[in-house]
């Protein structure tokens, strides 16, 4: 069963592999629940797209409030694999770190956002060494394996045991929409085995294939199974309308 919560008029789900875990709150947003119009109704929390910013910082001081923090760290995403380690909230300053698509903290109260209209949002965390993860991945992340680059920087950095995280990835283009035309010429030869048919993958299953790759325990792996494309009613979708806003989602230590 689908986890969705309403907080404030703000509809959002939350993973059940991270939901049990008193010390970390979360969020996967949909569009609902916010004051930007026309194509970018209602809960866009991005600039980049061409939304009124007065709208924009309305949103996201809502998804702060839904789920109780102080602070929110968000990226210009890229679709590269740099990451950035916030170590205070001050280190952010209400800005977007440039060209980041891994973001990191142990800061308490402090909101990790990726922003995503089909791309998928991966959470990381680890309950021993208290450290949050968010991740921006898309085809080209997964062909960098990104979500390997973010675990063996968690393992680096902080001294995480791939065997302790908790992994959840989010609403995102599923296999019943994940076309790619030109895949000879953007995947590698061994992704081509993720084709659930003629042009279409699955790259939930390629999530988790490199997460346990990683050294996940499988048990730890909770794939929201919910499409952006065809979830019209809910969610932003790059691929069915091109023009769009984007949603957010949302990872941070309980302060």
């Amino acid at each position: 069963m689908v986890d969705w919560q309403v907080t404030d008029g703000l509809k959002y789900y939350r993973s059940p592999g991270l939901a049990p875990n008193p010390e970390v709150v979360h969020g996967f947003f949909t569009r609902r629940g916010g004051v930007s119009t026309g194509v970018y109704a209602s809960l866009n929390v991005s600039l980049a797209v061409g939304d009124r910013p007065e709208a924009v910082t309305e949103n996201q001081r809502r998804l702060k409030q839904a789920l109780g923090l102080s602070a929110l760290a968000g990226a210009v995403q890229v679709h590269g694999s740099r990451a950035a380690v916030i170590t205070a909230a001050d280190q952010v300053g209400g800005e977007d770190l440039p060209d980041v698509d891994i973001l990191v903290t142990t800061v308490p109260g402090l909101g990790l956002l990726i922003r995503q209209a089909d791309c998928q949002a991966v959470m990381l965390y680890d309950p021993v060494r208290r450290v949050v993860a968010n991740v921006h991945c898309g085809w080209r992340g997964h062909v960098a394996n990104i979500l390997g680059e973010a675990v063996n920087l968690l393992r680096s950095q902080f001294g995480s045991r791939p065997q302790d995280l908790y992994a959840a990835v989010g609403p995102s283009l599923g296999p019943c929409c994940a076309e790619f035309k030109n895949f000879r010429q953007e995947f590698p030869q061994d992704l081509w085995d993720y084709q659930v048919r003629p042009t279409y993958f699955d790259l939930w299953r390629l999530s988790r294939d490199q997460l346990a790759a990683a050294g996940l325990s499988p048990a730890r792996l909770d794939i929201a199974g919910l499409c952006t494309r065809c979830g019209a009613a809910d969610f932003y979708s790059y691929r069915r309308e091109k023009s769009s806003g984007r949603q957010g989602a949302v990872i941070a230590l309980k302060a």
